[in-house]
């Protein structure tokens, strides 16, 4: 199956790299969390639609869940049952280590976020996903089916994503002088085929495994989202820049969309 070529591809390169963010950032958040109660989050939009849906006591599940900050923050926040999903043994390694370590209850599960045990259905208030998840899924609405799947009746989805205007802009690593410059369609019918280092916390440069790239449109997460049976009930843009490779282009203040978070809800 071709979903199976490309997560498989996906799994290695982060194995790889994962480390090296390790290298960069395990003390520091280490540190972090050593702080009783600490929450990563800052993004006040994302915390103020935390507030509202009532994190509080609820079961959440957090696909593409990397090392397991963001959920360690929400679990901190007063959720109840926390589950994490991450396709790299290591970052789940690195989440298990951590939540032990500070004492702070989730589980952690390395798993295709295609393969998810069919025991996780129907079982969470709220599925979150988070900066980068989109990127590496090569069918958002086979995806979106399993975001469906994973929620009770009424259960909230939760996007706060790289916003797809972005991937037509250069990196800040581009020499490209203007970072406002369009040099990317924003339609686009395959993957980006990547050797790059994936890097973005060290800075280290390294010809890496073989990555697969999606950008999909507004409108397809949109029309996933509609035809998955999530009802949207809130659309936010921001000039944030969530891809840890934009923040030229932030400090510009030019009022151009990096960030965005969509919130539905299970019908």
């Amino acid at each position: 199956m071709q979903i199976k070529k490309y997560t498989a591809a996906n799994k290695e390169a982060w194995n790889e790299v994962m480390p090296k963010h390790q290298k960069a950032s395990k003390d520091y958040l280490d540190k972090l969390f050593s702080q009783k109660g600490f929450i990563i989050q800052s993004d006040a939009d994302l915390l103020n639609l935390f507030s509202e849906i009532s994190v509080k006591n609820k079961n959440v599940i957090h696909l593409c869940c990397n090392n397991g900050i963001e959920l360690l923050s929400i679990k901190n926040m007063g959720a109840a049952r926390c589950v994490g999903i991450d396709i790299s043994e290591i970052a789940i390694e690195e989440a298990k280590e951590r939540a032990e370590k500070f004492s702070i209850e989730c589980e952690f599960i390395c798993s295709d976020v295609f393969d998810i045990p069919h025991d996780y259905y129907n079982s969470f208030d709220i599925v979150h996903i988070t900066s980068g998840c989109l990127g590496w899924i090569p069918d958002t609405n086979l995806f979106f089916s399993i975001c469906r799947k994973l929620l009770v009746k009424g259960g909230v989805f939760l996007i706060h994503e790289i916003h797809p205007f972005s991937e037509m802009l250069p990196f800040d690593s581009n020499p490209i002088e203007n970072k406002a410059q369009i040099i990317e369609p924003y339609f686009r019918s395959e993957p980006i085929v990547e050797n790059s280092s994936l890097d973005y916390i060290g800075k280290t440069q390294y010809e890496a495994k073989t990555q697969y790239w999606f950008v999909h449109t507004i409108s397809t997460l949109i029309n996933s989202l509609s035809g998955n049976g999530f009802l949207i009930k809130r659309f936010i843009e921001s000039t944030s820049d969530l891809s840890a490779g934009h923040g030229e282009i932030e400090k510009l203040n030019a009022g151009i969309p990096l960030g965005m978070i969509i919130f539905a809800e299970k019908l």
